[in-house]
């Protein structure tokens, strides 16, 4: 909607950076992780080479720089690695890429150095993530630890979307008013 005053948006951006000269409508960018070797990509640039190779090997794929980076911190991968407590010897890598036709394309089948991995869509647990078992802030139903499922309409041992009303959905389970009664 905002494309329709582009020439206003430009007007007004140009006054403190110069530089500006486009305004375009907004990218959606999926992010994924991967399970990659550690030893081979744990030298200082070791990211910028593993998206070398996925975007080499994987046509229409771009991988911006400095979207790359390890799930956990370098120094515990490598405290893990040197003690030989690292699974597999792998550690998760997360990355970008722009547009969910390339994000498609990469959870279907994606190749790195002659070998396929499988890439997973990603999805970060910040304070605005609401767990969808336990209906508590801060987490994602993947990594719920409460084992038991908590309404967060009504805080009874049954997940929301099973939440019953008599009154307000008149009888059917986990959605609001028929469409013919809104």
């Amino acid at each position: 909607m905002l494309l329709q005053f582009k020439k206003e948006i430009l007007e007004v951006a140009h006054k403190p950076d110069r530089a500006i000269n486009n305004v375009v409508a907004n990218e959606t960018w999926a992010e994924l992780k991967i399970l990659m070797p550690y030893d081979r990509y744990r030298h200082p640039n070791g990211l910028t080479e593993l998206r070398e190779q996925i975007e080499a090997e994987n046509p229409g794929v771009v991988v911006p720089p400095l979207s790359m980076k390890w799930m956990r911190a370098v120094s515990t991968i490598e405290y893990h690695y040197q003690a030989g407590r690292l699974p597999k010897n792998a550690a998760l890598v997360i990355f970008k890429v722009p547009g969910k036709v390339a994000a498609q394309k990469l959870l279907v089948e994606m190749w790195v150095a002659g070998n396929k991995f499988r890439a997973l869509s990603y999805i970060s647990n910040k304070a605005d993530t609401l767990c969808g078992m336990c209906g508590r802030w801060g987490h994602s139903e993947f990594q719920c630890q409460r084992g038991s499922a908590t309404c967060t309409i009504c805080a009874g041992s049954h997940r929301t979307e099973e939440h019953r009303c008599e009154v307000a959905t008149y009888g059917t389970t986990g959605k609001g008013l028929p469409p013919t009664q809104r």
